[in-house]
């Protein structure tokens, strides 16, 4: 069962010569209109497909997925996790054809992320502060119970940590329109 969190979007200007979908953002603006938050329950029991039938795919002309991780070794960040799992995932891709392949161009391309993070550290998983990695595109967030919490070995008061976990969070980014 898909819970609706709160909702706001992502814009961004396009890059140089407009040659690649997913260049680091220069600067990111999140706007309160378009992002759309959810949180996907891991309980069977809680799945009612017969709701999620009805709604149409917020992308539904796939073009790519692409997956990443991400950890926060001290600070138990789900944020700072969320963040270089999603980053980790665009970070090695240029599509310069976007603007042929979508009606539209980069302005109409759409994103549904999947966050996998530990149960523990989702209520501080800050999804504007996620968004801006993003720098073209209309993201929908999805998360659900996952990624990992694993020792580091050491909890280092002066780098922000309560406990020696390490926040690890699995991202999957798929894109089209």
């Amino acid at each position: 069962m898909l819970i609706p969190v709160s909702t706001a979007t992502i814009r961004t200007g396009t890059t140089a010569g407009g040659s690649s979908a997913f260049q680091s953002p220069t600067r990111s603006t999140v706007r309160a209109d378009r992002l759309s938050f959810f949180v996907r329950h891991n309980s069977m029991a809680q799945e009612s497909s017969s709701q999620e039938d009805t709604v149409p795919p917020h992308v539904a002309n796939v073009l790519f997925v692409e997956c990443g991780f991400g950890n926060d070794s001290h600070g138990q960040s789900a944020t700072k996790a969320a963040v270089r799992a999603c980053r980790n995932s665009i970070e090695f891709n240029s599509i310069p054809s976007i603007h042929r392949l979508v009606p539209g161009g980069y302005e109409a391309l759409k994103l549904d992320v999947i966050l996998a993070v530990p149960p523990k550290y989702q209520k501080g998983l800050d999804l504007e502060a996620v968004a801006n990695v993003f720098p073209y595109g209309e993201p929908k967030f999805t998360i659900q119970d996952g990624g990992m919490i694993a020792p580091s070995g050491i909890a280092i008061s002066a780098l922000g940590d309560v406990n020696d976990d390490m926040v690890i969070v699995c991202a999957s980014v798929t894109v089209g329109y």
